[in-house]
C-alpha cells in the first residue's frame, strides 16, 4: 500500500471514531445547564430503561443505613417497576402499566391503585418510602408528567471537575436542590447536591445530598446507580403481584 493510501486509511478510521464513540468526548457541554439538559434529553428519549443501585444513608455520629433498589421501564407500551428494599427487611414497589399505577408497602400490606388520568401520585409521593430514589431517576423518565422530584428546583450549578466511578469517567456538577411549597412558593428543604454523569452516555451514576447538621453529626444520602439505556426487557420482568396477607 502507498503511503498516501496508508494515509488515506489512517484519516477514515480516524472519522469513524470521531463519528462513533468519540461523539461524546467531541461534543461535552460547555457548562453545568448544558449538560444537564443533555441529561434530560438523554432518558426523556429512552425507549427502555434498567438499573440496580444502593441508597446510603450516614446520620447522626457515625449512624449508616444501606439499602438497595431496582428500575425496569419500558417507554411502550407503558410498563414500569421500582423495587426498593430496606436495610431493616421493608420494602416499597411502584409499578406501572398502560391503564394505572400502583404501589404496595411491605410494612402495611397496603395497595393503592391510581388509574389513568390521574396515576402521578404513585411516584411524586414515593419519595419518603424510597429514600427519595423514587423522585430522581423516574422523573427524567417520565419527563412530560407533573412529578416535580429532585430535580426540579436546581440552583447554582457548576462542574466542579471529573472522576473515574466504577471504571467510568463523569462530570462532576455541584450545586444545591429544594423543595417548594405550591401555595407559598416557600423553600423547603434546602441541600447541596452532587452529580457523577457519565462523560460518553450522559448517565447518572451517583447522586450525593448533604443537609446541614449539627457539629460532629452528619446527614448525608449517597444514591449510586449501575443503569443500562435501551436494554431488551421482557415485559413480564416488570409486572408485581403484592404477596398476600399473612
Amino acid at each position: 500500500m502507498t503511503r498516501t493510501a496508508w494515509g488515506l486509511a489512517a484519516l477514515g478510521l480516524l472519522l469513524t471514531l470521531w463519528s462513533g464513540a468519540g461523539t461524546a468526548a467531541l461534543e461535552q457541554p460547555t457548562d453545568a445547564g448544558d449538560l444537564l439538559s443533555r441529561v434530560r434529553a438523554v432518558y426523556a428519549d429512552l425507549r427502555t430503561y434498567a438499573d440496580t443501585g444502593t441508597v446510603t444513608v450516614e446520620y447522626g455520629t457515625a449512624s449508616v443505613d444501606r439499602h438497595t433498589f431496582a428500575t425496569s421501564f419500558i417507554r411502550a407500551p407503558r410498563a414500569f417497576l421500582l423495587d426498593v428494599r430496606k436495610q431493616a427487611g421493608d420494602r416499597y414497589v411502584v409499578w406501572g402499566n398502560p391503564d394505572a399505577f400502583a404501589t404496595w408497602w411491605k410494612a402495611t400490606g397496603q395497595r393503592f391503585d391510581y388509574p389513568n388520568p390521574n396515576n402521578a401520585p404513585a411516584i411524586s409521593t414515593s419519595g419518603r418510602n424510597t429514600t427519595s430514589v423514587g423522585l430522581k431517576v423516574p422523573t427524567l423518565l417520565y419527563a412530560t408528567a407533573p412529578l416535580g422530584g429532585d430535580f426540579a428546583n436546581l440552583s447554582g450549578l457548576s462542574v466542579i471537575g471529573r472522576e473515574v466511578l466504577g471504571g467510568r469517567s463523569c462530570h462532576v456538577v455541584a450545586g444545591s436542590s429544594s423543595d417548594t411549597y405550591a401555595a407559598s412558593a416557600r423553600e423547603v428543604n434546602v441541600r447541596t447536591m452532587r452529580l457523577w454523569v457519565d462523560i460518553e452516555t450522559f448517565a447518572i451514576r451517583r447522586v450525593v445530598e448533604e443537609w446541614p447538621a449539627p457539629p460532629g453529626q452528619r446527614s448525608r444520602t449517597i444514591t449510586s446507580y449501575e443503569p443500562q439505556f435501551n436494554p431488551a426487557l421482557e415485559p413480564s420482568r416488570l409486572t408485581f403481584t403484592p404477596p398476600s396477607k399473612p
